[in-house]
């Protein structure tokens, strides 16, 4: 099913491109989407579903900055709407091959765009630790680097949900921008109090399945650290010793838990955080 009701007002929906998940927290008063998309008719129906409970408020929240995460904008051109600090900085980077994107995914899906994105500042920015009030909604707004410049989680203490924006996957490993490993491991780590704490029972990933129940979200947790620990000890046990920027992706190539779903290959994205960790660690003194 596309739609999952968590309850409570809390509702996911799954895309059928890249299985991602867009977050429509439904009330009467103020209802809450967290980056609708992926395509027109899948933010029809999104937009249907609000219009049934036809709220007084509508704010749109976008996790972070990358082309799939914020189409929906141009279904609420007049939503309030809030993003990280680094937002406006991060989607102008991502200009140059959004509408390239969105009009390839929308094809391979026999779909068109009848509402072109437009590029937006956020009408609230956030950043650090945020406790924010949005109508009945208690969020937490965390950094969350490691995969984007303007990422954040979105924790809602009430109901016990972590919706995880484009980390904690189980169909993708972690996915590197522009960082080594350590700025995502304490992104994760950061999480880490929360969940022993018991306040995360269901967590809603970007993109795959959502976790549900202490023991799976753990699994989660673990899966990510277990290879981003491993990519960071090893790409810097290889350069220490020598060796150069192709033997280390060639040797860890094959490294455990690379491939998750048949349907959504990592080699390649792999690759590139062999890179990005390579070139974090200092090159061997001659």
């Amino acid at each position: 099913m596309s739609w999952t009701d968590l309850g409570g007002g809390v509702l996911s929906r799954r895309s059928r491109a890249f299985q991602m998940h867009s977050v429509v927290l439904l009330d009467a008063a103020h209802t809450v989407l967290v980056d609708p998309g992926v395509l027109p008719s899948e933010l029809d129906d999104i937009a249907a579903r609000v219009r049934a409970v036809n709220p007084a408020a509508i704010t749109l929240i976008f996790t972070h900055a990358h082309w799939d995460h914020v189409l929906g904008r141009a279904w609420w051109p007049s939503a309030r709407t809030i993003g990280h600090h680094r937002f406006t900085t991060d989607l102008h980077r991502s200009m140059e091959w959004l509408h390239d994107e969105a009009d390839k995914i929308a094809a391979q899906h026999g779909e068109k765009w009848a509402k072109r994105f437009e590029p937006f500042r956020p009408d609230e920015a956030v950043a650090g630790l945020h406790f924010h009030k949005v109508g009945p909604w208690r969020l937490v707004f965390r950094d969350a680097f490691g995969h984007s410049d303007s990422q954040y989680s979105i924790h809602l203490p009430e109901q016990r949900v972590l919706i995880a924006a484009d980390m904690l996957s189980d169909i993708e490993v972690p996915m590197l921008d522009r960082e080594p490993p350590a700025t995502y491991l304490a992104t994760l780590r950061a999480l880490l109090p929360a969940l022993e704490g018991g306040a995360i029972e269901t967590l809603i990933p970007g993109h795959g399945t959502i976790a549900r129940g202490r023991a799976e979200v753990e699994r989660r947790f673990t899966r990510d650290l277990a290879y981003l620990e491993a990519l960071e000890r090893e790409v810097r046990r290889l350069r220490e010793g020598g060796a150069s920027l192709a033997e280390a992706q060639g040797k860890l190539s094959k490294m455990d838990d690379v491939e998750r779903h048949p349907e959504h290959p990592m080699r390649e994205t792999h690759l590139e955080n062999i890179q990005l960790a390579y070139e974090g660690v200092p090159a061997a003194r001659s």
